[in-house]
């Protein structure tokens, strides 16, 4: 049975970086030097607000973070790509990544309303390694997300692209 825990989610502050390099480096293969990850993140932090960090919280402490990144210029319609999520490997399987995909995206859509009202939202997630079938179900259950592609041999194996035709509007209705 799942243990229940509260999470907050919130944007990314300076002093949550050492947290969310250590997360980084218990859940990814990629770089693994702590200094350069952390470059990595501040070089990210710096590229603000085509590049938003949020941080999930539980007690206080980082439990997870989520990285989005702008595609194709600040634009009425707003495309996203979800470029990297990762959890604590102690609070994974709790609801940690779908409070920050939820959270987040109500942030970004804050955001884009105070930047150009009325501007429609829309997302772009991308998972590393087609082997990934946590990251796929959770984006698969949370967003809808579909496999829309697959990039051989890229990285360290395949690259799976996952679209979620998700948007929001808030001038018009979908129906």
């Amino acid at each position: 049975m799942e243990r229940a825990i509260e999470v907050y989610v919130k944007p990314m502050e300076q002093g949550h970086l050492d947290d969310i390099v250590k997360i980084y480096l218990s859940s990814f293969k990629g770089m693994r030097s702590e200094d350069v990850v952390k470059r990595w993140f501040e070089c990210n932090m710096r590229a603000y607000p085509r590049m938003q960090y949020f941080v999930a919280l539980s007690e206080g402490r980082v439990v997870g973070y989520i990285l989005w990144i702008e595609k194709g210029g600040f634009r009425e319609e707003s495309v996203w790509e979800l470029e990297q999520i990762a959890v604590d490997p102690g609070f994974r399987g709790l609801g940690v990544g779908r409070r920050l995909i939820e959270d987040s995206i109500s942030y970004l859509r804050i955001y884009l309303e105070r930047r150009q009202p009325r501007s429609k939202l829309k997302l772009i997630l991308v998972s590393s390694g087609s082997s990934n079938e946590i990251a796929r179900r959770l984006y698969e259950k949370v967003l809808g997300a579909r496999e829309e592609a697959v990039l051989r041999d890229f990285y360290r194996g395949d690259e799976v692209i996952y679209i979620a035709r998700y948007h929001t509007d808030r001038s018009t209705s979908d129906a």
